[in-house]
């Protein structure tokens, strides 16, 4: 009973206690709590958004000479019990390719005949099921397209029967009957990627041939009787997805991964397949990246809550003291004097503990009901527990800590006031803080140091940086309370005299430094990390809506969208070609000149694609049937190409050639006109163009055809060139690109003048190769930008990439950016025109995308694009990509600098509060002493307040500066992304001016309402009742 009534006549002290040891078990508790809930979060977002295909547990195996009547059954044994938990019931599917002729006279056609169990019910069905053996179904289209009806029978070989594969063994036939039509009913979660329809009429190539395609044929299980060697069985398990959890992960994976990668129970023909454990691993990279960001934030929390604890512990201990003295001179011991003092502030802060325990569980349900993933479980974890009893641990040592001197000290030391502290130098511990602080500078300035030491370095900085602070405050308090009082300015004076007289307002500089550096950090690091999250999800998009495209004509999508927007700076049109081999260079085509102002750049880069304009020259169309004109020239064919003098076969030509692209994007040859290789002389010519659809004249040369002859030199002269005897508009030698030779150290040359304006002039020498130069409205290298690596065996003035249509082209480049939009840190970017007039098809690999800068536009632009006959496959945003990095594993993590910084604030605020509740009955005294003295009461009020405000503030600026400190050489440590390898800009982790001032100002304005509300609560019991000896 005296022990609580105690509790309540210190209740304005024994309450700020509470909350502190409240705060300090929420933080213990809350933060295992919130782990395990971001892990299940992160398990539950991956597995869901996971497509059902890629988790679903596939089994396939054929029939052999081992297993001749395997069926889907069969293959259960593969699956151990311990993965069958974790799976619906599978899915029975049988299959064989067959042949059937869709129509006579055509070619038989490859056809799929499958089973599956429970097929009828997803699918609409005109007639009926299949029940008994070789009753199938066909599509609705097939059904249609080759006017089958019900009843119609084929006779198809059975695969694997036959003289061909079986020796001795006649071809067996089936007779298939068609009892219905199907439509299929999309449900993704029964289909798991199975497609029956969609092959209807479409052109297949089988061999050298061509042959309509045919949608899948539905039978019955039971038609797949022994003498079907060849048909293969699956059995598709799909994931129940509630069953795999963070704590069955290791044992799911131990059990699936041998069976995906080795031979499953001995099964040699059987393969099993599945990507869950891909999906886990990626789930526990980021739980990896969670174990450094979690504790890289809460381990400071927790250092800052110690050390309040044992400093507040001090304070409330100081304030017992006489109360100590007393219970000695009644006869209680040294010990027995202590643990009175010690039981009643450790009953107190006991207190606190289930308190703040449930807090943390209501805080992690908040967070897992309102903002985490559905199916999160509710979990207490063993850690969670032992955070609780380490919190309480921690409160009672803090108290026994506190408490120890007081045991050693006698009655008459016990009685009198504590001294105020005139030692200027460092003592031991604050020499060790500074110590260990500037060990873990130079560690992570080095990126030398790892472990506990790295992530609390954050905190012993500002740790050193308080107590230096609050040690060097002595002497410059001193020295302005002198100054002060010499001036007659007695509350000045005062504020100063009270921050070197009491010890316990240097504890609270520390406390605030502490505090306050903690909460710039975690707000540094919540702006450092939506930087880069902006940062890669642009990247990863392109623009703010990109819209991919089933169009594969560069050419109509172009127009399409200059439709829609005739500006170019709203919409724009984007192609990109990527390439099978591993480590080629994907190829992205964008109008060069509006690109910046629709697309997003790379993070601390800007993209020079303005570059990439397309050259100024018209493409010249060759529409018609021949190519025509006249023809002069003078040639010498040679054994030596340097010898002009010499001779050789004058009857074997050399052949002046045109070169075209076609509409479909193929570069060809026309053989223009025939010369001899040696003479001189002149003719008119007429030669088929051989271009119905038209043509784009791409270039000119002229190629030797004697394979004795070692080079040939002369000129050429055309007047008149054209199609249809319609002068072709060519005769300027800018509209050329200049020669190029093949190689390097050749003396091949060409040389192309225009003498009138109606003539062109080849004056060359060729060794043997073609030598040519092409039209310039297409460069013969065209400008680009790179980013990676040069591709192989070019540099970067000249190497080959892959166009749209396909071909080859030179680029050259006149940007190494960083990264690219959507290719990343690998791939060029080049000019969208100047491809397209190339023409063709986009080549394989390709896709064709608008992209947008206005979201609220994307309907307006899918229904333009519809009304081309362009429909849209894909959406992306960058909102949605933002948000998907930002549930990552590591972007919850990093938002817990938000609790921690907001507690660090709180934490600092209680001990200004609770300070001031322990020592108000010491201030009070003094103060009105002074009052006696003559002061007046509103000078000393001041001054209380003027002194609370300066101590928050010097706190302040100290955490402030060592937080900007800690930002700067800790960020590297705090990971950004679930994973680190993806493509993305290079980390921007400067420190945030704006983070930093914004976290200075908030925590400034809480501390000085904290530290008003201290000082005016001490000022208001300032009377002269104060000055009586009581206790």
């Amino acid at each position: 009973m005296a022990l609580w009534a105690a509790i309540r006549y210190r209740r304005a002290q024994a309450l700020p206690l509470v909350v502190l040891s409240a705060l300090i078990a929420t933080c213990a508790v809350f933060a295992p709590l919130y782990e395990r809930a971001l892990e299940q979060s992160l398990l539950r977002s991956t597995i869901d958004q996971a497509p059902i295909t890629g988790t679903a547990l596939s089994v396939r195996g054929g029939r052999s000479e081992r297993f001749p009547t395997r069926q889907p059954g069969d293959l259960a044994d593969v699956v151990p019990p311990v993965l069958r938990g974790l799976y619906m019931v599978p899915f029975r599917q049988m299959q064989d390719s067959i042949f059937i002729t869709p129509r006579h006279g055509l070619l038989p056609s490859p056809v799929r005949l499958l089973s599956r169990s429970d097929v009828c019910a997803h699918l609409t069905v005109r007639g009926r099921c299949p029940q008994t053996p070789g009753e199938v179904l066909v599509s609705s289209k097939d059904a249609s397209t080759w006017s089958w009806r019900l009843g119609r029978t084929f006779d198809t070989p059975v695969p694997g029967t036959g003289s061909s594969t079986s020796p001795g063994q006649a071809q067996r036939t089936a007779r298939l009957t068609v009892v219905g039509v199907y439509a299929v009913r999309p449900n993704p979660a029964y289909w798991l990627g199975t497609q029956l329809d969609g092959k209807s009429g479409v052109p297949t190539n089988f061999g050298s041939q061509t042959v309509p395609g045919v949608d899948d044929l539905v039978t019955t299980e039971a038609t797949f009787d022994p003498t079907w060697v060849h048909v293969g069985s699956t059995l598709i398990f799909p994931l129940r997805a509630e069953s795999v959890t963070m704590g069955n992960l290791d044992r799911v994976t131990s059990a699936l991964q041998p069976r995906v990668e080795g031979v499953p129970n001995g099964h040699t023909d059987v393969v099993v397949q599945s990507e869950l454990p891909a999906f886990i691993a990626t789930v526990e990279d980021a739980q990896g990246q969670l174990r450094v960001i979690v504790p890289l934030l809460t381990a400071q929390l927790a250092l800052l809550g110690a050390a309040i604890l044992v400093l507040v512990a001090r304070a409330a201990v100081d304030q017992r003291r006489p109360e100590a003295a007393l219970a000695r001179l009644r006869g209680r011991s040294r010990e027995g004097a202590g643990r009175l003092v010690i039981t009643e502030l450790g009953l107190t802060v006991l207190l606190g503990l289930p308190v703040g325990a449930v807090a943390a569980v209501v805080l992690s349900e908040v967070v897992r009901r309102r903002l985490l993933a559905d199916g999160v479980p509710f979990e207490v974890s063993w850690i969670a527990i032992v955070g609780l009893l380490a919190s309480a641990v921690v409160c009672v040592l803090a108290v026994v800590v506190a408490a120890r001197p007081l045991q050693r000290q006698s009655i008459s030391a016990l009685l009198r006031r504590v001294s105020p502290a005139r030692r200027v130098g460092l003592g031991i511990v604050d020499l060790l803080a500074v110590a260990l602080a500037g060990f873990g500078l130079v560690g992570l300035a080095t990126r030398a140091l790892q472990g506990p030491l790295a992530l609390l370095t954050p905190t012993l900085v500002a740790l050193a940086g308080g107590l230096v602070a609050s040690r060097a405050a002595v002497p410059i308090a001193r020295s302005v309370g002198r100054t002060n009082l010499r001036r007659g300015r007695i509350g000045p004076a005062l504020a100063a005299y009270g921050l070197e007289r009491r010890p316990a307002m240097r504890t609270v500089v520390t406390v605030v430094s502490v505090a306050v550096s903690l909460t710039v950090f975690a707000a540094n690091a919540l702006v450092v990390a939506d930087r880069n999250w902006v940062a890669r999800a642009q990247l990863t998009t392109g623009a703010p809506v990109v819209l991919d495209t089933d169009s594969s004509d560069p050419t109509k999508l172009a127009g399409a969208v200059q439709g829609i927007d005739p500006s170019g700076r709203r919409v724009l049109p984007v192609a990109v070609v990527r390439q099978t081999a591993q480590g080629s260079t994907p190829t992205m085509a964008v109008i060069g000149s509006t690109f910046d102002q629709v697309a997003f750049s790379p993070a601390g880069a800007e993209l020079r694609t303005r570059l990439l304009r397309p050259p100024a020259v018209a493409t010249v169309p060759l529409v018609g049937q021949r190519v025509t004109g006249h023809v002069t020239w003078e040639t010498r064919s040679t054994a030596d190409p340097l010898d002009a003098s010499g001779t050789g076969d004058a009857a074997t030509p050399v052949v002046v050639r045109l070169d075209v692209t076609t509409t479909t994007g193929r570069r060809l040859t026309r053989d223009v006109v025939d010369l001899p290789a040696t003479g001189a002389g002149s003719k008119d010519f007429s030669t088929p163009l051989l271009c119905p659809a038209g043509c784009r004249l791409d270039g000119i040369g002229v190629v030797q055809t004697d394979p004795l002859s070692k080079g040939v030199v002369g000129t050429v002269t055309i007047a008149g060139l054209g199609i249809d005897d319609r002068r072709l508009d060519v005769d300027d030698v800018t509209r050329w690109n200049p020669f190029t030779p093949l190689s390097s150290g050749t003396h091949d040359d060409l040389r192309l003048t225009f003498p009138t304006s109606d003539t062109l002039r080849l004056a060359f020498r060729s060794s043997g190769v073609t030598v040519r130069v092409s039209y310039a409205d297409v460069p013969a290298q065209l400008p680009g930008l790179l980013a990676g690596p040069v591709p192989p065996g070019g540099t970067a003035k000249s190497f080959q990439a892959i166009g749209l249509n396909g071909a080859p082209m030179q680029v050259t480049a006149v940007q190494r950016p960083a990264a690219l939009p959507v290719l990343g840190t690998r791939g060029v970017m080049v000019d969208y025109r100047t491809l397209a007039r190339l023409g063709g098809p986009l080549g394989a690999g390709g896709t064709l995308s608008v992209w947008l800068r206005e979201p609220g536009q994307e309907q307006a632009v899918r229904a333009a694009l519809g009304r081309t006959g362009i429909g849209v496959t894909t959406a992306h945003h960058y909102d949605d990509a933002k948000a998907r990095i930002v549930a990552s594993g590591s972007g919850w993590g990093v938002r817990l600098a938000l609790f921690s910084g907001a507690m660090a604030v709180v934490l600092a605020a209680l001990v200004v509060i609770v300070i001031a509740a322990t020592g108000w009955r010491v201030v009070a005294r003094d103060l009105a002493a002074l009052h006696m003295s003559g002061v007046r009461l509103g000078v000393l009020r001041r001054s209380l307040v003027r002194e609370q405000v300066l101590v928050v503030t010097l706190g302040t600026v100290v955490g402030a500066v060592c937080g900007v400190t800690a930002a700067a050489l800790a960020m590297p440590l705090l990971p950004l992304f679930d994973d680190a390898s993806t493509p993305v800009p290079a980390l921007q982790i400067a420190p945030s001016i704006t983070a930093v001032l914004g976290a200075t100002l908030v925590a400034l304005v809480v501390l000085i309402l904290a530290a008003l509300a201290a000082a005016l609560s001490s000022g208001s019991r300032v009377t002269l009742s104060r000055i009586r000896e009581t206790l």
